[in-house]
């Protein structure tokens, strides 16, 4: 492809999507679409003139190919990298292994696209070796699990989770998988057969990077650590980005921005050291010992004698002294939250509960005499067993034995890290003790009901991420492109831009462009969006009741492949529950969330008729099913975050404190975007066809109403008693019949 001057051919590159263009020569049935090649130039323009680009385009616009042709020309043409970040794995694998490679051919390039994971998502041959020291001591299905890891790591090419027929348990995953911190790299035996390093050296040679939001952002942390633009970092350096799915980005950057410490993560840590099952001691620890012990069979000097005492007494003593300190602390946590909430958890059955800190909860008397001494103690804990560890491998590279040290090293170097790992725990548990909470943070205590415990949690948040955005991001890349099917609501980017930064008052060195695509798809045939007129108000007693009534009629008239999206899990799981016996008798298959791994639910929905799959937040974005295998989306509530959530509540106390409305600028949009994505499970092609039922009278009662229904793309409405929305849903499947064939 021609360039200007040194920029990309625009109406060259845009020739490729004509109808006798090389797409139209090598996809048969290949339709030119206007709002694609509409989208292709906004993102071409946006390489030629170093633009940030917003670009909402609905379902089958093609909106992939519009982005993949100028990054792969760009590639070819400057040699300059571009990342592609998305928020699901999904997208990434139609990325990486259909549409570029159909490109690369197409268009008769060869530029080199992979996808890069993180470090936790590659199989480590080291650990692996040490994990079978200890094969006998784990339990019945985790030993399975081993075995089954055995047989597959000598015929993996790539190392990656991904590639496992199963999906092993996280405490199994954790003794295989590699790490950045316990890596010791080119000292490791297995470095060169590393999946892990075979994987970045590809990552090297490649000019197209599609990675995850999480490991992008890894990535651009480092670089702004170290004021490295330019360099290697997790990634390799790059000037463009695509985020794809960018409506997910202030929840992700917020989330990996967040400090956060858990009991549940601090026994891990801990068992990964040292721990017992079934009498038996199992860990880092043991190996360690059972090395020293096979080393010097019984002639052990008096140094010796001593590192092994201290690994038989000394060493359990603060293992031991850190777990009960733990349980205290985590113990008085749990207590506090019980005793400063005013109300029961919005989400009891699913049984969590927050306590959102503020500066009256640091006068509480408990705060001084209980949490604060205790929380201290259990930092003075963790920092004498990480000391004692440390102190262990010091005086055990004090023998200058070098065939111990070879025997040794390894473990060695996994113990130092996770020592590290608990140091590092104390800052998170100091920072959250401080009792002047800075005004651009939130923090909160959350309690998470599992089936043995209760899990409680420390989170110390951003309350605004657009700065660090604003910051990291867009100031420091020459094109940054956003494109997602829900970028606005009511056709504006108001929302989006005030919340990633993207302002003339944060962001005013750089012009921002924004464009809308709406689907090719005709919604007016293919979709009929009811909500009932007799449903009770979301906030009344009888909503479940009639909630769970109007469910079976809707299931009723579409005759199953459907899904029920639900905005909080305890409410899911009651509809599930007072359904699931009329589902099973009338021959419908029923699905929960929860009750199988999110791919395994998917799979089993896609390929058993009459499937009913009751979902939250998971399945109302990032799902794709195509054809009669889905037919209907009933979404039983607007989906507004809980409003006593710590991060909505401060996110919306700090709108109104700058003078502005929470609800009009912050949590309707939010809810609308929501509500946008999960309108758009149901049609996924030209074929498709169902309704969208919603179960929420706020959308006729409330005057807001009118944003959620302008915002959704022009379809039939239907707005009907029980009987009449019964008949007319009927009605509607048997006229669209055509469609299907």
């Amino acid at each position: 492809m021609p360039l200007g001057t040194d920029r990309l051919n625009v109406e060259a590159a845009l020739e490729t999507l004509s109808p006798t263009g090389l797409l139209a020569n090598s996809l048969k049935g290949f339709e030119p679409r206007r709002e694609q090649r509409e989208m292709m130039r906004n993102v071409l323009d946006a390489y030629n003139g170093d633009q940030v680009v917003l670009i909402e385009a609905g379902t089958g616009t093609g909106k992939s190919l519009a982005y993949l042709i100028p990054a792969l020309l760009w590639a070819q043409e400057t040699g300059e990298r571009t990342v592609i970040s998305t928020n699901t794995i999904t997208l990434q694998e139609q990325l990486l292994a259909k549409d570029i490679p159909f490109l690369n051919k197409s268009l008769k390039m060869n530029v080199k696209a992979v996808l890069v994971k993180g470090m936790h998502n590659y199989f480590c041959m080291r650990k692996f070796d040490e994990s079978q020291q200890e094969l006998m001591l784990l339990s019945p299905s985790e030993q399975e699990e081993m075995q089954k890891i055995e047989a597959w790591k000598d015929s993996t090419k790539d190392g990656s989770r991904s590639s496992l027929s199963f999906s092993p348990s996280a405490a199994t995953w954790e003794k295989v998988c590699a790490e950045n911190d316990t890596c010791n790299r080119n000292n490791c035996h297995y470095f060169n057969s590393c999946h892990f390093f075979k994987a970045r050296r590809e990552a090297n040679d490649a000019q197209i990077l599609v990675v995850n939001h999480h490991l992008l952002f890894a990535d651009i942390v480092l670089r702004a650590e170290n004021d490295n633009f330019k360099e290697q970092a997790v990634l390799p350096s790059y000037t463009r980005i695509v985020l794809d799915e960018a409506h997910n980005i202030e929840d992700i950057a917020t989330d990996y921005f967040a400090y956060r410490l858990s009991q549940m993560d601090l026994m891990r840590l801990t068992a990964r050291l040292s721990t017992e099952k079934r009498g038996q001691a199992q860990g880092k620890l043991s190996l360690l010992k059972d090395k020293i012990v096979n080393h010097y069979r019984k002639e052990f000097s008096n140094d010796v004698l001593s590192i092994l005492s201290r690994l038989n007494l000394d060493i359990p003593g603060y293992r031991r002294d850190l777990l009960q300190q733990s349980h205290e602390t985590f113990n008085a946590f749990f207590e506090f939250t019980h005793l400063s909430q005013s109300s029961p958890s919005d989400d009891q059955s699913l049984g969590e509960s927050k306590l959102r800190l503020l500066p009256y909860h640091h006068t509480h008397p408990d705060w001084d005499s209980k949490l604060v001494p205790s929380s201290k103690s259990l930092s003075g804990s963790i920092m004498r067993y990480a000391q004692s560890l440390h102190a262990l491998t010091n005086d055990l590279k004090q023998l200058k034995d070098p065939i111990l040290d070879e025997q040794i090293k390894s473990v060695c170097f996994e113990i130092n890290a996770l020592a590290d790992r608990l140091a590092g725990t104390c800052a998170v548990i100091e920072s959250f003790l401080t009792p002047s909470i800075p005004s651009d943070r939130v923090r909160w205590i959350e309690l998470q009901q599992f089936k043995t415990m209760v899990n409680t949690v420390l989170t110390d948040a951003n309350l605004d991420i657009s700065k660090i955005l604003v910051e990291k991001l867009f100031s420091k890349f020459s094109t940054v492109i956003l494109c997602s099917a829900t970028l606005t609501t009511n056709k504006q980017f108001h929302y989006i831009r005030n919340r990633l930064g993207l302002t003339a008052e944060q962001f005013s060195h750089r012009n921002v462009c924004e464009y809308i695509y709406d689907s090719p798809f005709d919604f007016e045939k293919q979709a009929l969006l009811v909500i009932p007129t007799d449903m009770p108000s979301p906030t009344d007693s009888s909503f479940i009741k009639e909630a769970v009534e109007k469910i079976w009629q809707i299931l009723q008239s579409c005759r199953g492949n459907a899904f029920v999206l639900f905005t909080s899990y305890g409410m899911l799981k009651t509809c599930f529950e007072k359904l699931e016996g009329r589902l099973k008798e009338h021959r419908f298959h029923a699905l929960k969330q929860g009750d199988d791994d999110r791919q395994v639910l998917l799979h089993k929905f896609r390929t058993t008729n009459y499937s009913v799959l009751f979902g939250t937040d998971s399945f109302w974005e990032g799902v794709d099913v195509a054809g009669e295998a889905l037919r209907c989306v009933i979404i039983v509530k607007l989906p507004f975050k809980v409003p006593s959530d710590p991060l909505i509540q401060a996110r919306s106390e700090a709108i109104l404190a700058r003078g502005g409305d929470p609800f009009m600028d912050y949590s309707l949009p939010q809810a609308i975007v929501k509500f946008k994505q999960g309108f758009g499970r149901l049609i996924r092609n030209r074929k498709d066809r169902g309704c969208i039922v919603c179960l929420d009278n706020r959308l006729i009662s409330k005057r807001y109403g009118k944003l959620f229904l302008s915002s959704l793309p022009k379809c039939q409405q239907l707005f009907a008693s029980s009987h009449d929305m019964q008949e007319q849903i009927k009605d509607f499947y048997r006229k669209t019949h055509f469609l299907t064939k």
